[in-house]
């Protein structure tokens, strides 16, 4: 088998898992909208960092930052830390229930909570903490009046007297303060995002499965029908050439703002389904005229472990999702223009 072969092999083959891949980010999307998993999360991001128990009728935090981020305008002055390296504008509108808690600034955050805490401790001038000591601060909201949480009591006294004995000067220690309320939030935003993450990664997982055994993708199958077919050069020659011709970047692995994301894989998704349109005979699916004669000929241990070693092959290649299939194709693509315009 010849280099050129293996690369087009490669290219057919990474082209399905592309395409496989993006019916499932689809489908994905339309779950998390559906069961508004990205609202969820924030209110449970909410909940352990102001350490509150979900209980109807009683006072809560939580539901008061919930029900402002989710329904009140968000200050475009503040950008997070993240939007700040890329050079990124927080642009003013509404947190919608398809947005997840890494869209809320921390010195938003910071702010909002500053306010509640003024609230709370009946605090008339919300500028409060320039006006008073802040161990004035430490013992109110360790008083028998203030209804925050003892999580939220301990970690607001303990970043407090930690300001208190770093620094004397006032300002000093309201600038520290306002860093360590910040990265307070930011580590519990941090941990939410690999939950969910997880969570992504599990329904990625499962529909995988379900398309996988729909569409009967079987990597070794498709390898060895495509090492062995006539038109597994046209079949790369097609798809190279949609792909050069529509696609303007490489990848959108390394887009984090959730709208370049979302822009980057709709234009992948449609130079994907451009090149899936014109072409055929992609070794996939069922024969049900003869479903037995290629794939499980003859009807054996053998050729059903090889079955389900190929399924298994493509379930966790496909869940590596669109981007990262999309990256690779285009280097093969710009390995075999490289090495076709040597000879």
């Amino acid at each position: 088998m010849t280099l050129s072969t293996i690369i087009n092999i490669a290219i057919t083959l990474i082209f399905i898992y592309l395409a496989s891949s993006f019916i499932i980010f689809a489908i994905q999307e339309k779950i998390i909208l559906f069961f508004n998993l990205k609202a969820k999360n924030l209110k449970q991001v909410i909940y352990g960092l102001l350490g509150e128990e979900q209980q109807k009728g009683s006072f809560s935090l939580t539901e008061r930052f919930y029900e402002k981020y989710l329904n009140l305008p968000l200050n475009p002055s503040l950008s997070s830390k993240r939007q700040q390296e890329k050079g990124g504008k927080l642009q003013a509108g509404k947190l919608s229930k398809s947005m997840g808690p890494e869209q809320i600034p921390a010195e938003q955050f910071v702010a909002d909570l500053i306010t509640v805490v003024a609230e709370e401790l009946k605090y008339e001038d919300k500028d409060f903490y320039n006006k008073y000591e802040l161990t004035k601060i430490i013992e109110d909201i360790n008083g028998s009046d203030c209804r925050f949480s003892e999580k939220m009591k301990r970690d607001l006294s303990a970043m407090l007297q930690r300001a208190i004995n770093r620094f004397e000067d006032k300002g000093e220690q309201l600038k520290y303060l306002d860093q360590q309320l910040q990265s307070w939030y930011d580590m519990s935003i941090e941990y939410a995002l690999e939950i969910y993450d997880k969570k992504r990664q599990y329904i990625s997982i499962i529909l995988s499965v379900i398309v996988v055994l729909m569409f009967n993708i079987d990597t070794v199958n498709i390898i060895d029908n495509l090492s062995k077919s006539e038109i597994t050069s046209t079949l790369s020659n097609k798809i190279t050439e949609v792909i050069v011709s529509n696609s303007e970047s490489n990848s959108c692995s390394q887009v984090n703002e959730d709208t370049e994301f979302q822009t980057c894989i709709q234009e992948q998704f449609a130079t994907t389904f451009m090149a899936l349109d014109g072409i055929d005979n992609l070794p996939i699916g069922w024969n049900f005229s003869e479903p037995l004669k290629e794939q499980f000929t003859p009807l054996n241990f053998p050729h059903i472990i090889k079955a389900i070693t190929g399924w298994i092959i493509s379930i966790i290649a496909i869940s590596q999702g669109a981007p990262f299939w999309f990256g690779i194709l285009n280097n093969l693509i710009d390995f075999k223009s490289n090495k076709s315009a040597k000879n």
